[in-house]
């Protein structure tokens, strides 16, 4: 006589459906994942959207299928979840084709349509998927082996976590207390006869490099009135705890060109940090208004994704940082995006490449405002060795490598100097300032840096900056101090802590920091530091340790002692339970 096995309840079968439905979902996240990495490393840069989306719909699919052959299911269960995956995708890209479907509304509504449908096609074979012969039957020994691994892994990850999400919160981080300093204003010595050049702003943050470096390079040429716009009149942190006080909003310097029957020649677009909503439709406005008007729009780094939100760019040519250019292209399949080129003139628009890739962009603003020979003087003056008269210089079309892990070592795991003081004084170039507040953070990510002195300071070409700290107040590991007219002058107080100049010799200021970092550091990070910068260092001497080995030895430590506390904890567990069974 059969003894028939008691039926699960309810609420167990409703929790195994659900916990598979999960483990599907994780499946065809992880095959998207490394099968992207995978692809990533082997097709050319640059694929369309369309076989982009493709590529990632099989990707998926060949995770689940995978999956549910391990599980043992039908070839017809396996084929209806492959359409589930990939059928949503083909149908939402033939309107895509017809250009009536954006890129961005192909992706959120595929996803949202193949998940439903991957619920749909387990509930019509629900007993398919509840019947006990496609349960995953894990030995007890295997189970706890994967659990110490799991462990193991968890004790580096959540120190991980941590470090990464401070450092990068860190980079654009507002200062905590208020204060309210005037700019220079320059107003009184603008003069309509020469070019007017704006920068724009956000209150949310701005990249430091891609905001000064172009900067200099007008500014320096003493031919065109220059001026830093935001939307709001308050300072804007730039990268790394440097914070800055704009010349004018958008509406000061719109009544100061009407009042001298000006217009604006030119509107510069740095990396902003995700304005606000109504920031955002403020700037963007006021870019569309200044472009109709025809000033010259030019974009830096990621601040090419403003003018695509803005329409600017839509159907012509634009360029972007190599680690953005992907994004942009999913988000804004209407932009024809190049790889390559220091910067793309499209008449009107101007977008560069990464970063440092806006100083080109600067020299091309001023021979196209003035003359080529003022741009090459104004090379000359900044010491960039990559000017490119008349055109833009080609740049490697540079892609994730091994190598560049160093970033997520040092960004994890980096035992310091962490806390560099960079000393704020009076004169300093722009791009002298730029180099370390940049570099060793956003970029090195090997600590976090804080503007430190006395007061407000003016740079050589009329900026206002604002230390966050004093030195007798900051506790620091480093202290450098740019500039090469204060390391003449060895202008710095101390505090208590050898200061450390960076620039000594007229040099393209990023040099000498390069040169710290490999020696420092390590010369991986610096390679990385550059790449990432769209900076060639063919000609700078790196030497220092070739790889960050203290970052990488503190992960491996970590992950051996989470595994030794597991079988610690299994050992007397284990034990426990054995006592108390003899007991009973």
């Amino acid at each position: 006589m059969t003894t028939p096995q008691p039926r699960p309840g309810k609420a167990r079968v409703v929790g195994r459906f659900v916990w598979y439905y999960i483990e599907l979902v994780i499946a065809l996240s992880l095959g998207m994942f490394l099968l992207g990495m995978l692809w990533g490393a082997v097709l050319p840069k640059g694929v369309r959207f369309d076989v982009s989306t493709l590529i990632m719909t099989a990707d998926m699919a060949i995770a689940v299928v995978v999956w549910m052959l391990v599980r043992r299911h039908s070839q017809a269960g396996i084929a209806e979840m492959s359409l589930a995956i990939v059928a949503p995708f083909l149908l939402l890209l033939v309107p895509y084709w017809f250009g009536v479907l954006p890129g961005h509304l192909v992706m959120s509504v595929g996803h949202a349509l193949m998940f439903v449908l991957m619920a749909v096609v387990m509930l019509r074979r629900r007993h398919e998927y509840l019947d006990d012969r496609h349960r995953l039957r894990i030995r007890p020994k295997w189970l706890w082996r994967t659990t110490v691994v799991l462990i193991a892994l968890l004790v580096p990850g959540a120190v991980s976590a941590v470090n990464t999400i401070g450092k990068f919160g860190d980079l654009y981080r507002a200062r905590a207390d208020t204060v309210a300093v005037e700019p220079v204003r320059k107003s009184a010595g603008h003069d309509p006869a020469k070019p007017t050049v704006a920068f724009v702003t956000s209150d949310n943050g701005t990249n430091v490099a891609d905001l000064l470096g172009p900067y200099e390079v007008l500014a320096s040429t003493g031919r065109i009135n220059t001026y830093v716009v935001s939307a709001g009149a308050r300072l804007v942190p730039l990268t790394g705890g440097l914070d800055l006080v704009p010349d004018h909003t958008f509406d000061e310097l719109d009544r100061l060109l009407s009042e001298r029957r000006d217009r604006l020649d030119a509107v510069v677009v740095p990396a902003l940090q995700e304005p606000e909503p109504a920031e955002l439709n403020t700037i963007t406005a006021w870019l569309r208004r200044q472009s109709a008007a025809g000033a010259l729009t030019v974009s830096v780094c990621r601040g090419a994704r403003m003018l695509a939100a803005s329409g600017l760019l839509d159907g012509r040519p634009g360029t972007s940082h190599w680690l953005r250019l992907a994004g942009l292209r999913a988000d804004f399949p209407a932009v024809n995006w190049i790889s390559g080129h220091r910067y793309v003139d499209d008449g009107d628009i101007i977008t560069t490449a990464g970063v440092l890739s806006g100083i080109d962009g600067g020299l091309r603003i001023v021979e196209r405002l003035i003359d080529a020979g003022t741009a090459r003087q104004a090379a000359r003056t900044a010491h960039w060795r990559h000017y490119s008269p008349g055109a833009a210089a080609p740049i490697p079309t540079s892609a994730l490598e091994a190598a560049d892990v160093v970033v997520g070592l040092n960004a994890s795991y980096h035992p310091g100097p962490s806390s560099i003081g960079v000393h704020l004084t009076d004169g300093i170039g722009e791009v002298e300032l730029a180099s370390p507040f940049i570099s060793y953070t956003e970029h090195a990510m090997v600590g976090r840096t804080i503007a430190v002195g006395d007061g407000p300071v003016r740079s050589r070409h009329g900026l206002t900056f604002v230390p966050r700290t004093t030195l007798a107040a900051a506790e620091l590991d480093r202290l450098l101090v740019p500039g090469l007219d204060t390391a003449r002058r060895s202008a710095a107080s101390s505090g208590g802590i050898q200061p450390e100049y960076l620039h000594r010799t007229p040099e393209f200021a990023f040099d000498p920091v390069m040169r710290d970092i490999a020696r420092t550091y390590d010369v991986q990070t610096a390679r990385w530091t550059a790449k990432t910068l769209e900076y060639p260092v063919m000609d700078v001497k790196l030497t220092g340790s070739a790889w960050p080995w203290p970052a990488t030895v503190i992960p491996i430590t970590l992950a051996l002692l989470g595994a030794t506390a597991a079988i610690i904890i299994g050992v007397v567990f284990r034990r426990i339970r054995g006592r108390r069974q003899v007991s009973e």
